[in-house]
């Protein structure tokens, strides 16, 4: 993942899909990937996470005040689609532009996101695998749903949406307009150009060398299909995990709220203001062990893989040339001998104390090395603005009517393709009594 990172340089496997999704970062291989990575990198840096931190806390108090209501209603909260709204609002602003209101309501860019990936009909599915070539025919040829892991009918809507959001841009830079935040679209797009014209404004890109290859020359820009495939593939991963991590947190907050307590007492000595800025936020350690903790125990992805571009001997033992390394992520994170009573959550495994004692690939839930997840700190970001908004008013908590019920314990976890709840959570909350920012209207 690091050392010999050139011959691990790629995933293997090949998702299957019409769209250009397929095109995207994630999926990219070889020299491409590299290409890809240059140019998306930029749009991901500390500077503009900064300046997008206050659209990224409107959200969350959106968040906080929806909860709100429910707490005076008394009604508990389904915790999965809320949060998966929260995080949906977040990337349609920040990452495009789009002014939603995903919280609480039935919104079109929220339902598409959550349905773009598709899962065929098993049965279907084994009968057409008897012939190899079919599932190549129906996706490629055909355009056929089947075995499209991409669903069609919301490819159809996000295709046009961007496209036309691509365009609108494109239109305004040649105008001489600019946002005033600039947001993932904007910055692509600039990055884009400027690799493209070999002519790189360090105060426009952010990262001057992210445009040049290892000669010094000028990289290949992404063509409109490839722009496409990242725009997707930031909607799904930024919907999904991070809305899954937020979750099952202040699920594990219910369940300990001796533990909910000390998070609410370090955001009250730590920090001054309502709109806590990025500075603040990084402060709030004892909330990022937390974070991490959650992360270790319901990690986005239960394994990784790289696959072998030569062979390699490592103490006598032999990857042959096309091999697939799977490293067990899950396994890793609740393995005993790292993490004693591991599925005790315990945020204070997390301590500097605590990590010193661990080898540092034992805590790597969003990848290691030079194909570690780009996103990881917008994760953070949301994450905790998202719990300072709720945690500062209300309290989560348990009662006869949540999933689980008060005294009833944990909810079994199923690892499938990535792990999902046994059954959905559903949480209540309460107003609290004194608070720096009043009680939600």
């Amino acid at each position: 993942m690091v050392k010999d990172f050139n011959n691990f340089q790629d995933r293997s496997g090949n998702f299957l899909t019409s769209t250009p999704l397929a095109k995207s970062l994630f999926f990219a291989r070889g020299s491409g990937w590299r290409r890809h990575r240059q140019i998306v990198s930029p749009t991901f840096t500390t500077a503009k996470l900064k300046q997008i931190a206050t659209l990224v806390d409107i959200s969350a108090q959106s968040l906080s005040r929806y909860l709100g209501q429910s707490a005076r209603q008394g009604a508990v909260v389904p915790m999965k689609e809320i949060c998966g709204q929260y995080t949906c609002e977040i990337i349609a602003r920040t990452a495009f532009g789009f002014k939603v209101d995903c919280i609480g309501v039935d919104d079109e860019f929220y339902n598409n996101a959550k349905n773009l990936l598709y899962l065929s009909r098993k049965t279907i599915s084994q009968l057409l695998r008897l012939i190899p070539f079919i599932p190549q025919l129906c996706v490629k040829v055909f355009k056929l749903q089947i075995y499209d892991r991409v669903n069609l009918k919301s490819h159809r809507y996000f295709d046009t949406v961007l496209k036309s959001a691509i365009k609108e841009r494109r239109i305004h830079r040649q105008s001489g307009i600019r946002k005033a935040t600039p947001d993932f679209l904007d910055l692509l797009l600039k990055t884009n150009e400027a690799s493209q014209s070999g002519q790189v404004n360090r105060d426009e890109v952010d990262v001057a060398d992210s445009t040049t290859d290892a000669e010094g020359q000028p990289v290949e820009g992404l063509t409109d299909e490839e722009i496409l495939g990242h725009s997707m593939l930031v909607i799904f991963a930024g919907l999904e995990s991070t809305a899954s991590t937020l979750h099952v947190c202040l699920y594990e907050l219910a369940l300990n709220p001796d533990i909910q307590e000390r998070v609410y007492q370090e955001m009250q000595e730590v920090l001054k203001s309502d709109c806590p800025s990025y500075e603040e936020l990084s402060k709030l350690t004892y909330m990022e062990q937390v974070i991490n903790e959650t992360l270790r125990l319901y990690p986005p992805l239960l394994s990784i893989n790289r696959l072998a571009k030569e062979s390699v001997t490592y103490n006598g033992i032999t990857i042959p040339k096309g091999a697939t390394v799977m490293i067990p992520l899950f396994h890793i994170l609740t393995d005993p001998n790292i993490y004693p009573d591991p599925n005790q959550f315990d945020p204070d495994r997390f301590s500097p104390e605590e990590r010193e004692k661990r080898h540092p690939l034992a805590f790597m839930p969003f990848g290691h090395g030079p194909r570690m997840c780009l996103g990881m700190r917008l994760a953070y970001l949301e994450l905790k603005q998202g719990l300072v908004q709720v945690l500062r008013k209300l309290r989560v908590v348990l009662n006869e009517d949540t999933t689980p019920r008060k005294g009833e314990g944990k909810i079994k976890t199923i690892a499938l393709e990535i792990l999902v709840m046994e059954r959905p959570i559903r949480l209540a909350f309460q107003v609290r009594e004194q608070t720096v920012t009043g009680v939600p209207e």
